[in-house]
């Protein structure tokens, strides 16, 4: 089980071990990789993305571009269990 942490512009939480949550991400979220987060989903991007780009080169796991349905659905959740090799972002404590 691991914390996801819904990111707001307003103050900087601590990331490491914890999984962001992002409608969307462009390159002025670099900042987040040195903050060592397990993971990151987002609502908008795909595959060629800014974002995608960076979580590979950092080995980072993400969900980018996850759309309207999930992405509502983690924002509604404390805990999230996001395994990219097989497929499934399923929350597993919601609020």
């Amino acid at each position: 089980m691991v914390n996801i942490c819904k990111l707001k512009c307003s103050a900087i939480p601590e990331l490491k071990n914890k999984i962001v949550l992002l409608e969307n991400a462009d390159p002025g979220y670099d900042w987040i990789f040195m903050k060592q987060p397990l993971g990151i989903i987002t609502k908008y991007g795909g595959v060629a993305s800014h974002m995608s780009i960076r979580c590979a080169e950092f080995g980072t796991s993400a969900a980018i571009g996850c759309g309207d349905v999930i992405y509502e659905l983690m924002t509604r959740t404390k805990s999230v269990l996001l395994d990219c090799e097989k497929g499934v972002i399923k929350p597993l404590v919601q609020f």
